[in-house]
């Protein structure tokens, strides 16, 4: 059976829930964000610049990303949260909705995001029931969102059901993309081991195929597609890592930059 409605558990009539989301949405991507938090997305922000000015980068795929976005069409742009941070960089250019948690961590990559042009949603960590409305109305006004699948808080590369739920009500399409570099950083005491690139390295960004999913998805399609999300971005990630490394044949379509 498909999933039923989210329930509206607040007592309000649709319409006045719907006013109060859009309302709480505005809020949400007002800037709001502490002093020490700006300050702390202004150094990465300076940092990732400096370094990407570095890195011997490499893009694969970016056309399918680039066509999507003159053609207007929705795209749900997916990743895993331990490789967002040279996103910003290497993707900078690109409007896009990103979203993130309500939190002191937030409000840092929310200032991030403002640095490199684009829109941010922080969605409180306590919203439960409202989360997903949050996300489908900043979605409505976006035609490009990008979402670390297995976010804000893990378990490591488990897909959750929010965004695949996202796709298949909006129409959206899943589009994976992975990022590898030849020397890097990764902080295991993160759940997210989160990958930071050294300067003068090899950076290699790949965007794999885009994924339709169908619409009036059943509990058990949601955990398919998650599945297949899954292995598209394994995929990815074992790929852009054989290129970084010099193990896989050249790709003819790659761009340098």
């Amino acid at each position: 059976m498909p999933l039923p409605p989210q329930q509206n558990l607040s007592g309000r009539r649709p319409w006045e829930e719907g006013e109060t989301i859009a309302s709480e949405l505005s809020s949400l991507t007002k800037n709001r964000s502490r002093p020490r938090a700006r300050i702390l997305g202004w150094i990465w922000v300076w940092l990732l610049r400096l370094q990407r000015a570095t890195w011997h980068s490499e893009v694969e795929g970016l056309e399918r990303l680039d066509e999507r976005i003159a053609r207007g069409k929705r795209t749900l742009l997916t990743f895993w949260h331990g490789k967002y941070l040279p996103l910003f960089a290497l993707l900078q250019g690109r409007t896009a909705c990103v979203f993130t948690s309500q939190s002191f961590r937030g409000e840092v990559i929310a200032e991030m995001c403002r640095c490199f042009g684009y829109t941010c949603v922080q969605i409180p960590d306590d919203a439960r029931h409202r989360s997903l409305d949050l996300l489908r109305q900043a979605l409505v006004t976006h035609r490009m969102g990008g979402i670390a699948v297995d976010g804000p808080l893990g378990p490591y590369h488990v897909v959750k059901h929010m965004p695949i739920q996202l796709a298949s009500e909006l129409s959206f399409v899943l589009l994976p993309v992975s990022v590898a570099s030849r020397r890097k950083w990764v902080l295991t005491r993160r759940w997210d081991r989160m990958e930071v690139p050294r300067p003068f390295t090899r950076v290699y960004l790949v965007i794999g195929e885009a994924l339709e999913v169908p619409p009036s998805l059943t509990r058990g399609a949601v955990e398919l597609w998650g599945r297949r999300l899954h292995d598209a971005l394994e995929a990815l990630d074992r790929q852009a890592e054989e290129k970084v490394r010099g193990t896989a044949p050249a790709d003819p379509t790659c761009e340098g930059r």
